[in-house]
């Protein structure tokens, strides 16, 4: 039964949930075109000519990736940077990289660059707009991510990140990088520059340093604060969305949970068990033992519930859950998939789960959030987790029981567990 439940939970997983698709959006924008060559090389190779070939050939390599991409420009034509600045606004875009080639009025400069908007070094003849002001690590973290990728595919002098008050680079509302592949000004740069194969690679550099800071997931995290734990829980399999988004600000299904869970963890034979404690109505639905409640019960759970059909998409790890006690059914027949939990709920799930009770500290009863009483069904569960560092509060002093959680706020839940345990397998090792 136990295979069969995890080949369906497989299925159920890939192909069912409505949580599954790849598309974050980049806008390339080639530099100059059109009436204005760029910079000039020293073998006369033109600017625009070098930018044009780069750029488009990232488009590629970053379609093939999975990414939707925006060009600004898809013909040699002329362009205000404000029109650069408004396509990139408007397409609902997670990054804006702009490709050109450098120059110097010294021709012994040769090396490869990367500008962005820096908050520490504003120019008070260029302000930045209010967006990228705030986006500066973000920036700061994307170029030096193109880079370092760049600097490994055509290795060449590392010119380092530059604080820049270049038009496209202050003016946007998304993190916003200007490449410089390097100096046309020098001969062995413009050598390489106009290289078809060089040109290639540069493109392919730019598009390992996009991957390296935005795999191409979920259009919608870009500049969420959750970004680095859903992208490391996607990268294990665990976090999906669909229709290129991943919802972080949805409210998180009871469904969602037991597949957010048993996809990082597993669904055990045995689970340990919190104590019940008293119980406690949320909209006039009893939550602790009548859902969450202690396994050893003799009597089994239902094979049926009404509203969870064997087509419903989280039909395998609801049924595993519901087996191995982690959650049970309402009084009325129901296990309601699709209503959302609060914050409590979490925490009773994630405790069931833990199998480290024996070496963890015991929690003092005095809880350190005053709207978690002592004797409050979840307080062992919260206290537990919290000593861990798994879950915390909303504000001091207050952990918000009641509140729904999010799904961006279940990924760094999982994530903060999943570090837990790598940490302490690695301690065990070395020890």
């Amino acid at each position: 039964m136990r295979g069969y439940i995890t080949t369906l939970l497989l299925i159920a997983g890939l192909v069912s949930s409505p949580y599954i698709g790849f598309a974050a959006k980049i806008v390339i924008d080639p530099g100059h075109g059109g009436t204005d060559p760029g910079a000039v090389g020293v073998n006369g190779l033109y600017e625009k000519t070098v930018n044009d070939e780069v750029a488009y050939r990232l488009k590629d390599v970053l379609l093939e990736k999975g990414y939707e991409v925006v060009m600004t420009r898809e013909t040699d034509k002329s362009m205000t940077l404000q029109s650069r600045v408004e396509i990139a606004n408007s397409s609902d875009a997670d990054l804006f990289v702009s490709v050109h080639a450098n120059s110097h009025p010294s021709s012994s400069i040769r090396g490869t660059m990367v500008l962005y908007h820096d908050e520490r070094y504003p120019n008070p003849n260029y302000p930045a707009s209010e967006e990228m002001t705030k986006l500066t690590p973000e920036s700061r973290k994307l170029a030096q991510s193109v880079l370092s990728s760049m600097l490994e595919t055509v290795p060449n002098v590392n010119r380092g990140l530059v604080p820049s008050s270049a038009y496209v680079v202050r003016m946007g509302s998304i993190p916003s990088i200007l490449v410089e592949l390097a100096f046309l000004s020098n001969a062995q740069d413009a050598q390489m520059l106009a290289s078809p194969g060089i040109r290639s690679k540069y493109a392919e550099g730019i598009a390992a340093g996009i991957i390296r800071y935005l795999p191409p997931v979920f259009r919608d995290i870009g500049k969420h604060w959750a970004k680095d734990s859903i992208i490391r829980l996607h990268n294990e399999g665990i976090a999906q969305g669909s229709n290129g988004s991943f919802y972080p600000n949805n409210e998180l299904t009871r469904a969602e949970l037991v597949a957010f869970v048993d996809k990082a963890f597993g669904l055990k034979e045995e689970v340990v068990t919190a104590s019940a404690d008293a119980q406690v109505s949320v909209n006039g639905d009893t939550v602790t033992e009548d859902v969450y409640g202690d396994n050893t019960d003799t009597e089994p759970p239902p094979a049926v519930f009404a509203d969870l059909p064997n087509n419903h998409w989280s039909y395998a790890s609801m049924v595993a859950a519901i087996e191995n006690g982690v959650i049970r059914g309402y009084p009325d027949g129901t296990v309601r998939p699709d209503q959302p939990v609060t914050r409590a709920e979490v925490a009773a799930v994630f405790s069931r789960l833990s199998e480290d009770d024996a070496v963890i500290s015991q929690v003092s009863k005095n809880s350190a959030f005053r709207d978690v009483a002592a004797d409050y069904w979840a307080h062992s569960a919260i206290m537990r987790l919290s000593s861990q560092g798994i879950v915390q509060g909303i504000a001091a002093g207050v952990y918000g029981p009641d509140r729904f959680v999010t799904r961006a706020q279940m990924a760094t839940m999982i994530d903060r567990k999943l570090n837990q345990t790598s940490t302490a397998a690695f301690a065990a090792n070395v020890q």
